[in-house]
């Protein structure tokens, strides 16, 4: 008899993975259905009454499930589907967009100057008081 571990079926496997959380496995096969029931594992309590010669080898060995199926493996990328067209509503342009900003008027505003002349602007009042004092 070689030293390798005992084929499961995959339920009961994760099942007395499970159980083996949360108990210790003993070799007292009545004690560990009787914690498998009370916790409900029913696939696993079933397996051990069923195979209690079983059980005690992979109790020492341990267990694998019988289909072992890769956990990690890299699926299959789907084809690239068309993009689902959205059902939009086309608006007409606005007329406030179609018509141009009116532009703000450039003239000069008047400022009253402190002294005499007539003139527009801080260089303005400069040239004024310095004609008026020089």
């Amino acid at each position: 008899m070689s030293r390798e571990k005992i084929k499961v079926p995959s339920n009961v496997y994760e099942e007395l993975v499970a159980l083996e959380r949360e108990i210790h496995f003993t070799l007292d096969t009545q004690d560990t259905v009787r914690r498998a029931e009370d916790r409900g594992y029913m696939a696993a309590a079933n397996w051990i009454r069923q195979n209690e010669n079983a059980y005690k080898v992979g109790f020492s060995w341990g267990f694998e499930p019988e289909a072992e199926e890769p956990h990690s493996t890299i699926r299959d990328v789907p084809e690239r589907s068309e993009p689902v067209q959205k059902r939009t509503v086309a608006h007409p342009p606005t007329l406030q967009a179609s018509r141009p900003q009116p532009q703000p008027s450039r003239s000069p505003q008047k400022r009253s100057t402190s002294g005499s002349g007539s003139g527009n602007g801080i260089i303005a009042g400069i040239k004024n008081w310095i004609n008026k004092y020089f």
